[in-house]
Parts: structure tokens; sequence; C-alpha cells
């Protein structure tokens, strides 16, 4: 009797919370009552210790990508919009080129000979706010010279690199050689565009549930920007015609600290030219079949557009 009334009395005050009860609950199921107490099971660090992550970082990041190709107007209202305490822009100046041949002797005197050019190289980067993208993409979309693209999105694995390449190949008439008694011309395809390159590396906060990115940035751009004429002796009676084209390769790298909901602005500073064809006409004359061409008028014109590339992170899916 004694053992049953112990049992229905144990069975009645464990159905009942007590200071310093211990409780561990389902996140998915029914909240405790707010007079039981939740203790976490985690042994609180020593002094010495350092502060434990509240969470591992995530193993993959995505990064969506736009280009965009902006007017100087546009360019500096962009800028202005942002301030001088979000911009930062660096300045390298060009590297000295190496000596090919410090010999004095025919040994290993070099047989190529090379012509290089060498500028200051700039880039302007910032950290943004999702409103202030929006901003940005708001005046880009306002200007009749400006365009937005928008790139594949980019998966990395953390503190690995992901590289986006747009590349095309023009060829150049570089040199001719002799075959028997034909004449034929050498080609030398020289590669244009832009390659990204993104390196990322995830930590999570000591003092908050956010997530910490470093992302490095590396912009190479491509560029033929002028195409020489000369001339090849010693093959026929006449010279023959080649071309000299004058590549420009412009590398900007930029890296910075930010957290999931920010994005990077890079500019590298680089510049190209692109047409524009406008066409204005006559209101109701300009649409008539055939005869509508004579109440139109289309202006072509050229612009110098300049890069500026907006990096978006975004959590990728964890392991």
């Amino acid at each position: 009797m004694r053992t049953m009334l112990v049992a229905c009395l144990f069975t009645f005050t464990s159905g009942l919370p007590v200071l310093g009860q211990l409780t561990i609950t389902n996140p998915d199921g029914v909240p405790p009552p707010s007079n039981v107490r939740q203790v976490s099971l985690s042994t609180p660090p020593s002094i010495d210790a350092p502060i434990p992550a509240r969470r591992p970082p995530s193993q993959q990041l995505r990064i969506r990508v736009q280009f965009l190709e902006v007017d100087q107007t546009t360019r500096e209202a962009i800028y202005t919009g942002l301030g001088t305490d979000v911009l930062r822009t660096s300045t390298n100046l060009p590297r000295e080129k190496p000596q090919d041949s410090d010999s004095k002797t025919l040994h290993n005197f070099p047989n190529q000979s090379d012509a290089v050019t060498r500028t200051t190289a700039l880039v302007t980067q910032a950290v943004i706010s999702t409103a202030e993208v929006a901003g940005i993409l708001k005046m880009t979309e306002a200007s009749s010279n400006s365009i937005i693209a928008d790139a594949p999105n980019l998966l990395l694995l953390n503190d690995n690199k992901v590289e986006l390449t747009d590349m095309t190949q023009r060829p150049f008439v570089v040199n001719h050689e002799k075959h028997g008694d034909e004449t034929k011309p050498i080609l030398q395809h020289i590669e244009e565009g832009t390659r990204l390159g993104i390196l990322a590396r995830m930590e999570a906060s000591t003092i908050s549930t956010e997530e910490h990115l470093e992302i490095g940035c590396e912009i190479v751009s491509r560029r033929v920007i002028d195409i020489r004429t000369d001339f090849v002796f010693g093959l026929g009676t006449k010279p023959l015609r080649i071309q000299i084209p004058q590549l420009q390769v412009t590398t900007a790298r930029a890296k910075a600290n930010l957290t999931f909901g920010q994005t990077l602005l890079v500019d590298p500073h680089v510049t190209s030219t692109r047409v524009f064809r406008s066409e204005t006409s006559v209101p109701f004359l300009g649409r008539l079949p055939y005869v509508g061409r004579s109440f139109k008028n289309v202006a072509v014109t050229t612009h110098d557009q300049h890069l500026i590339v907006l990096l978006h992170p975004e959590p990728g899916s964890e392991d």
C-alpha cells in the first residue's frame, strides 16, 4: 500500500514544473508553458577558452552577378548618390619591365622581340545595401546609353575560386611564310572579353547568427584598342601587308568583408565604345507601310561606356 501511494505521489508531482527543472523541448513541437525554465545543454566556455560560433558556416555560396555598362553621366550620378564614405579607389603604378637579357654573350641572347605598354591600374569598390543597389539599377535603366546584363549565378564552395569567362577570338595577319612558290599568311588569334574570378570565405559570427563573408574579386579585361598596319620584307618582290594589334590587358582586384544582404560593387575603370541607334518618326505617318520610312529619322551615336560589376552573395545549401 505504501509503495502504491509513493508511486501515485511521484506521478502527480512529476507532471508539475518545479524551480530548476530541466526541460528538453522539440523546436517543431508545442511550446512549453511559460513557467518552465529551458536550460541549454551546452557547457559554458571557460574564461580563457574562445567563444564558439553559433553555427557552422555554409559550405556553399551563390554569387549573383550583374554587369553594368554605363555612360559617364550615369556613372557620376551613381557615385554621387553613394557618397564618399562608401567608395574606395586604389591606384597601382605600372611595374617596371624586367630586362630580358643581361648576358654579354650570344649563348643565351634572346631571338624574340616584344613590345609592352604599361599604364596605371585603378579599381573602385564599395559595399552597398539592397536599397542602394535598387537605386543604381534604376538610374542605369533610366539611361538610354546604359545596359544591364545578368550573368548566370555562380555556385562555389567555401574558400574556393570560380571563374566566369566571356571571351571571343579575333584573327590577325601578323606575318607571312613561304611554302615552295607560295606565300601564305600567318594568323594569330587574340582573345578579347572579360574574365571574372571570385574567391569567397565564410565565417560564422561568434556574437550573432549572421555569417560574415570575405570576398576577393579579380576582373581581367582584354581589349584590342588599336590595329596598326605594317609590312614584311624579303618574301617576294613586293612588301606584304600585316596587322599589328595593340592589346590592352587590365586586371582589377578587390577584396571586402560583408554579410548576406550586402552587395560588393567593383569598378575596374575599363572603358569601351558602343554604337547606339535611335529612331524618331512623325506620329501616325511614320507607321504607314512603304512611305513611313520617309517620315522617320535614324540617328547613330557612339558613347564611351564604363564597366561596373555587382556581386550579390546568397547562402547556398549546407552539406
